[in-house]
C-alpha cells in the first residue's frame, strides 16, 4: 500500500512539472499600442531530471488595466521596462481569446505561453502606501503630483502649490498666497490684480 501512494505521489509531482499557475516577474518591454509586453519571470524552474533553469522571456503578454464600459471607461498608466508584475498563467489556450474566436489545435494547459500579467507588484511598499494606511485614504501619485481622496475632502499638491477641499470650505495656496472659497465669502491672502471688468451686485 505505501508504495501504491509513493507511486500516486510520484505520478501527480512529476505532472506538476508542466504546471504553472502564478509567480513575479518584470516587464522587459511594453507596446502600447496592442496592450501587450514582455516579461520575464523570477526565480528559476525546475526540470523532471532536477535540473535548475531560469525561466524564458515571454512574449506577446496582455497587460491587466482596470477598464470597463467596452474600454470607454479606465484608468490608464505608463507601464516600464523594469516594473514589477505579477504573472499569471490562464487554464486554456489563450489565442482563441486573443484572435476572437479562432480555433487553435493547442491542448496546453497551464503553459507559459498563457500568461497574463498585472502591472504594480515590488518587493518594497512606496511612501505612498504607507501614506494611504495612516490616513484611510485613496492616493493617485505621478512623480511630484499628488491627489489625495479622503472621506471628508481631498487635497491635490505640486510642489509649493496645494488645493483642498472640503465640506464647508474650498482653499487654493500657492507660494504664500491663498485663496478661501466657503460659506461666509472669499478671503484673499496676498496681492490681487485683476484684468476686466469687476461687477457690483445684490
Amino acid at each position: 500500500m505505501q508504495e501504491f501512494v509513493q507511486q500516486i505521489e510520484d505520478v501527480v509531482r512529476e505532472a506538476s512539472y508542466d504546471i504553472h499557475t502564478a509567480l513575479p516577474g518584470t516587464i522587459a518591454e511594453f507596446d502600447p499600442a496592442t496592450g501587450m509586453a514582455s516579461v520575464k519571470p523570477e526565480g528559476v524552474m525546475t526540470m523532471k531530471n532536477g535540473e535548475k533553469l531560469s525561466y524564458p522571456t515571454i512574449v506577446k503578454v496582455p497587460v491587466v488595466f482596470p477598464q470597463a464600459g467596452g474600454q470607454n471607461v479606465m484608468i490608464a498608466y505608463p507601464v516600464k521596462p523594469g516594473d514589477g508584475c505579477l504573472i499569471l498563467v490562464c487554464e486554456n489556450d489563450l489565442k482563441p481569446w486573443m484572435s476572437h474566436g479562432k480555433e487553435t489545435d493547442s491542448n496546453m494547459k497551464f503553459d507559459l505561453t498563457n500568461a497574463v500579467c498585472i502591472p504594480g507588484l515590488f518587493g518594497e511598499a512606496a511612501e505612498a502606501l504607507q501614506k494611504a494606511v495612516e490616513e484611510n485614504a485613496i492616493i493617485l501619485k505621478n512623480e511630484e503630483m499628488e491627489l489625495t481622496l479622503k472621506k471628508d475632502g481631498m487635497e491635490a499638491q505640486y510642489q509649493e502649490s496645494r488645493i483642498r477641499m472640503g465640506a464647508d470650505e474650498v482653499r487654493q495656496e500657492c507660494s504664500g498666497c491663498s485663496v478661501s472659497v466657503s460659506g461666509l465669502g472669499i478671503v484673499i491672502e496676498g496681492d490681487l490684480t485683476v484684468h476686466g471688468v469687476i461687477t457690483e451686485g445684490g
